[in-house]
């Protein structure tokens, strides 16, 4: 019977805290400097379709490019390692 008792009291306190949670987001009222749980949310300004929709081959042009300007910088970082201009060294490091 105790732990029927504690369950209501716990279910009841929750409850509680709950509503008075939903009444002051509701409300808009903040108590001492409680948080505000809205913000303003804004999209990026990407080209669209008529139909409002993102226009899907100007994302992947722009994988694309960047695709290509990274495969440029990993052949420009290989011909630095053949001729020697750059070095990778390994150290063994001791844990503490």
């Amino acid at each position: 019977m105790g732990d029927l008792r504690y369950l209501n009291t716990v279910l009841t306190l929750i409850t509680i805290l709950l509503t008075l949670n939903c009444w002051t987001m509701w409300a808009g009222t903040t108590i001492h400097s409680a948080p505000t749980f809205t913000s303003t949310a804004t999209a990026a300004t990407q080209p669209r379709s008529p139909g409002g929709i993102p226009n899907a081959s100007v994302q992947r042009k722009q994988i694309i490019d960047l695709l290509q300007e990274i495969n440029a910088q990993n052949k420009q970082l290989l011909t630095m390692f053949y001729t020697g201009q750059a070095k990778v060294e390994t150290v063994n490091v001791q844990a503490p």
